[in-house]
């Protein structure tokens, strides 16, 4: 008999420095006090315990080759049914400030108050690195976002900017971090325009980034996250930044340099949630002679192709694993992945997957991949939302297959006094996932974040899931022939 390694589901702890799974060795995470109310400042209430579901646009299809041209084209975003439970909305993140306790009038309390250290401080006592997960806004730093949100804007100085970041729901992840429903992918984003895009979806309320070292923009991203930090639009913990380790990097040996080069370009200290890209692993190009090193091995060859490496999946889980207990990395987790891989991880991960990130649209609900993520306790983000309109430009879909010109998703718009794309996202948000779209507009960004304001009937969802064709626009399979002269089948 093979023994199962090690799982540990003890609760996360606020502010603990090592992650549960470490050791029984590891020093006990300092107490807290319950979060204070946002309407009563005297008031305490417990805590709401967080429980883990699923979650879903961004993921990509094939980059053109280096130097090409493509147009970077624009989503909105979309997703499938869930059950009941997934569907609740999970409003504002808790604040982690400690409540504070009532002080009596008599001269024996007021010492023992003096005498004890107040729960703040002993949050201060774990690591700066884990403490500032998601430490509390200041009142101050409040009032200057505030204060930002109503200046004009640049473009108009008629129009005052409106952020939708209060608005947000939430999918809490097993060890207590909260997933914003509604992100913004930068693939395809234009790297001339990456840096104002960035600054500019954090403006209008978007707090959850997906990156990745293969889009090329990750520099431009970090560019653009340090204008808005700079300019008061947010703090560095008030940000979900994710990136993806490409195929070119699975080995041990090389998960950690692939990691710290994507956050030396992001400018940044740690990765919310760092993801296996696809569960294809290439030979291994240097930094220096190509990087992103995209698809190609040498992409100067006569003949280029894509060039396999034998790297099994459980080492470079493992490295990914160390990724987290360094403190690098907030969650780790998977994209592309069908219910066979993500069952085969499971018999041997130490520290479990977060997040599985794969296309989900009307056209491909992916119903049972969504409910086996949901029995594991595996958070799914949907990327390519909106199903076809990342791929026209690549020539990877036909103007037939848009789903925002479905008939059913038009009339369901109309009824509903909102865009097809919006229909599309709530759709995907209402099914219990996270969806990610793009867009380089200002107004499509608007639009695209607020799908918090209306729901669709069962009615209308049964009728969104009936589109359902199984039809996969990202699939290695397909484009790896025609794109990269190698046949690189990933689903069955």
């Amino acid at each position: 008999m093979v023994d199962e390694p090690p799982v540990d589901d003890r609760p996360f702890l606020p502010g603990q420095l090592l992650f549960p799974w470490e050791s029984d060795d590891a020093p006990a995470a300092p107490k807290q006090s319950p979060p204070q109310s946002d309407s009563v400042s005297t008031a305490t209430e417990p805590e709401p315990k967080l429980e883990p579901e699923l979650v879903g646009e961004g993921l990509d299809a094939p980059q053109p080759p280096a130097g090409s041209d493509s147009p970077a084209g624009d989503d909105s975003a979309a997703e499938s049914d869930a059950t009941a439970e997934r569907s609740k909305p999970v409003k504002k993140k808790p604040n982690k400030a400690s409540s504070q306790t009532d002080v009596s009038q008599t001269a024996e309390s007021a010492k023992a108050e003096s005498t004890s250290p107040p729960p703040a401080a002993k949050v201060k006592a774990t690591s700066k690195r884990r403490a500032t997960k998601r430490r509390p806004k200041k009142a101050a730093k409040r009032r200057r976002a505030s204060a930002k949100s109503t200046r004009p804007s640049p473009n108009n100085s008629q129009q005052p900017l409106k952020s939708y970041h209060d608005a947000m729901e939430y999918i809490p992840l097993k060890w207590g971090a909260q997933l914003p429903k509604v992100g913004f992918g930068f693939w395809k984003v234009d790297k001339d325009q990456t840096a104002d895009v960035c600054r500019s979806v954090i403006e209008v309320g978007y707090r959850h980034l997906d990156c990745a070292c293969d889009y090329g923009n990750e520099v431009e991203v970090g560019q653009g996250i340090k204008a808005a930090i700079s300019d008061g639009l947010c703090d560095r913990e008030d940000l979900w930044v994710t990136s993806k380790l490409w195929n070119t990097y699975h080995a041990p040996e090389h998960v950690h340099q692939a990691c710290q080069r994507s956050l030396d370009d992001l400018g940044l200290d740690y990765l919310d949630l760092y993801l296996i890209h696809f569960p294809i692993a290439q030979r291994f190009v240097p930094f220096e002679k190509n990087y992103p090193p995209g698809w190609f091995f040498d992409p100067d060859a006569t003949n280029p192709v894509v060039e396999e490496a034998r790297v099994p999946m459980h080492e470079t889980w493992q490295a990914m694993e160390e990724l987290a207990t360094s403190g690098l990395v907030r969650n780790i987790g998977i994209c592309n992945f069908g219910t066979s891989q993500i069952r085969d991880l499971l018999s041997y991960a130490r520290i479990r997957p977060a997040v599985l990130q794969v296309e989900t649209h009307p056209y491909l609900t992916q119903e049972k991949l969504l409910r086996y993520c949901d029995q594991e306790k595996i958070a799914y983000t949907a990327f390519s939302p909106l199903g076809a309109q990342s791929y026209f430009s690549l020539g990877m879909a036909d103007s037939s297959e848009a789903v925002m010109e479905s008939d059913v998703v038009r009339n369901i718009a109309t009824a509903c006094g909102k865009s097809p794309a919006q229909v599309l996202l709530r759709w995907g948000v209402q099914r219990g996932t996270a969806v990610i779209p793009k867009t380089s507009k200002r107004e499509r960004m608007e639009e695209n974040i607020n799908v918090f304001d209306f729901e669709l009937t069962d009615e209308q969802m049964t009728a969104i899931s009936g589109l359902n064709q199984g039809r996969r626009f990202n699939d290695p399979g397909d484009f790896g022939e025609a794109a990269f002269n190698t046949f690189l089948p990933i689903y069955e």
